[in-house]
């Protein structure tokens, strides 16, 4: 039984592969206060080097593709190299996280 649901899941990621787990906040808290707390502060609250917008007001999405543009060159700036590390289950737990810090 085990076999046959591991073929399962491995089915589905073949023919999903962009789908995604859930975003983990924990996560994102780890790897936003590693890459990204530096030039945009502890609680999401500086606009980084001065430049850009405070990114604790954004939405989820708004975030998520940010550090999309950021990543794919669309956006250049400072912190363009810190986000091209970043994959796409990264970017969800950062703006999972970011949301939590306008509680």
């Amino acid at each position: 039984m085990k076999k046959h649901y591991s073929t399962l899941i491995l089915l589905a990621w073949c023919i999903f592969p962009n789908a995604h787990a859930e975003p983990n906040p924990e996560h994102g808290q780890k790897v936003y206060n590693r890459t990204c707390a530096l030039c945009h502060g502890k609680q999401a609250e500086k606009p980084a080097m001065g430049q850009s917008q405070i990114i604790n007001t954004f939405t989820q999405d708004q975030i998520i593709q940010s550090l999309q543009d950021r990543k794919s060159g669309k956006i250049e700036g400072g912190g363009n190299r810190a986000k091209s590390t970043l994959s796409e289950q990264d970017m969800q737990d950062v703006a999972s996280y970011v949301e939590t810090l306008k509680k």
